[in-house]
């Protein structure tokens, strides 16, 4: 068992590795240092500083209050076993293959947790601090109802761009950096952000050979498509970076599958034990918008 720890513990790095996934194009990644929950804050803003007057005097500003959220790590895990006689009866190939599954498994949990968590609420995510879900109206991030189209990205980026910080001081100015929607719709999705010209323009337009420019060409900088997702709900994410909505917090930021490995007594064979510890929540709410769709 000790022997073979060394391949399979390489072979699952692999396959975790490899396997596909999109929440790390929207989501932004965490640490925590143990189970409990833990805050992330956000703080509000001073807004503008104050005219002073000539011999005038410098007043008090007020220091913006804070928000938390609280997000916290979970452990997920199995044993997987190989009896003596199938480890007799067969190569390395076995190990190899259960490597490769337990690998996989342990990428596509962050990957299902993500869009379990998205798909709370009718779509709307999960509940918040103030009791209320991700996205809700007083949250000013569900953008008017609109089809995909042109002049429906556009609305949804004028919308984003008009939030405010937690203070209500000042206007963030956020731009969509990614957009994620449902598998159906990327090919028109991604029509619509490369195009120089506007997809949607008809009728005269294009009776009089009048190409009109495409306003949001080149909006995103990513597009993200998942059979996680269904209908016309699409949600529109600013760079995780600059303004997390969602993040995946690792105990003490390990991201990797960590693998033990012990000899039976009892019955004959090999046991191995993966596990990986991790959490997904809404950390703020003013980095992303949803739209309906119609």
């Amino acid at each position: 068992a000790v022997l073979l720890e060394s391949t399979m513990h390489k072979t699952l790095l692999a396959a975790y590795s490899s396997t596909p996934d999109t929440w790390a194009r929207f989501c932004a990644p965490g640490s925590v240092s143990d189970f409990r929950p833990h805050n992330r804050y956000r703080m509000g803003s001073f807004s503008r500083l104050e005219t002073l007057t000539e011999s005038g005097e410098f007043r008090n500003k007020p220091m913006p209050d804070a928000t938390k959220e609280l997000i916290s790590a979970t452990t997920k895990g199995n044993i997987i076993a190989l009896s003596r006689q199938a480890i007799i009866n067969d190569d390395l190939s076995a190990f190899s293959r259960t490597a490769t599954m337990v690998g996989r498994a342990a990428a596509l949990s962050i990957e299902m947790d993500v869009y379990d968590t998205l798909a709370l609420n009718a779509g709307l995510g999960p509940l918040m601090n103030d009791g209320l879900a991700l996205f809700n109206a007083a949250h000013n991030n569900i953008s008017t109802g609109s089809a995909l189209t042109v002049a429906g990205l556009d609305g949804d980026r004028v919308f984003m761009a008009q939030q405010k910080d937690r203070a209500g001081n000042e206007i963030l100015d956020l731009r969509p950096a990614v957009l994620v929607l449902a598998v159906g719709l990327v090919g028109l999705a991604r029509t619509i952000n490369l195009a120089v010209y506007d997809t949607d323009a008809v009728g005269a337009n294009l009776t009089n050979k009048f190409m009109v420019p495409n306003r949001v060409v080149g909006l995103f900088r990513d597009i993200v498509d998942s059979p996680r997702l269904s209908g016309t709900r699409r949600y529109l994410f600013a760079d995780p970076g600059l303004a997390p909505v969602l993040e995946v917090a690792f105990l003490d930021g390990e991201r990797n599958p960590f693998l033990e490995v012990m000899n039976g007594w009892r019955i004959d064979g090999v046991e191995w034990k993966v596990r990986l510890d991790y959490g997904v929540g809404a950390v703020d709410f003013v980095g992303a918008v949803t739209n309906a769709g119609v």
